[in-house]
């Protein structure tokens, strides 16, 4: 999953995303308020239909769109340092900051355990975790499958969570991070 100059990068949605603007990215993503991108164009197709459920519920398009966009930029690597995160597996780490992210109330008590890099990183990278994701977290946090810092409670969520079904998420936090993206293409799926 290593993020390399050159990388294309897709983001699926029911418009397309020319001018990333990071103040209309979500909150209570798996890892927190970004732009998210994949290296699997494929997912970004596949999540179009996602953001058109998403946007029709929210009435920020009509309810007969059904085509959307993907996407797709060339990753340019930044000239100055510029902090990375990678989660390399979806383990106990991956589970508290995504549990952080999406029940943060619930969580705060994880925060400690996790490495300081991770909380000043730009971008980070990782697996995805199910649509499931709210249930199975909370249970988690309420200690429904043993301590949190149990091992075996840990591998119970994660395997609820059924990170292997979806390939990557590469999340954009910051402004510098995302000015390392280039269009390069945006395609239209549906009428």
């Amino acid at each position: 999953m290593k993020l390399k100059d050159g990388m294309i990068l897709y983001h699926g949605s029911y418009t397309p995303v020319q001018n990333i603007d990071l103040t209309k990215c979500a909150a209570g993503k798996d890892f927190g308020k970004g732009f998210y991108v994949t290296a699997n164009e494929l997912q970004a197709k596949n999540f179009i239909r996602t953001s058109l459920l998403k946007a029709k519920g929210l009435k920020q398009i009509d309810d007969k769109q059904n085509y959307g966009y993907v996407t797709c930029y060339k990753y340019h690597a930044p000239t100055e340092f510029m902090p990375i995160y990678e989660f390399s597996d979806a383990d106990k780490e991956w589970l508290w900051f995504i549990s952080l992210n999406r029940r943060q109330r619930l969580a705060k008590a994880l925060s400690p355990l996790l490495p300081k890099t991770l909380f000043a990183s730009e971008i980070i990278i990782g697996k995805i975790a199910n649509d499931t994701t709210n249930p199975v977290i909370t249970a988690y946090l309420n200690e429904l499958y043993g301590s949190f810092e149990d091992e075996s409670a840990a591998k119970m969520a994660i395997s609820l969570l059924l990170p292997n079904r979806l390939k990557d998420q590469y999340c954009f936090l910051s402004q510098r991070a995302v000015n390392c993206l280039e269009v390069v293409e945006v395609k239209k799926y549906g009428d």
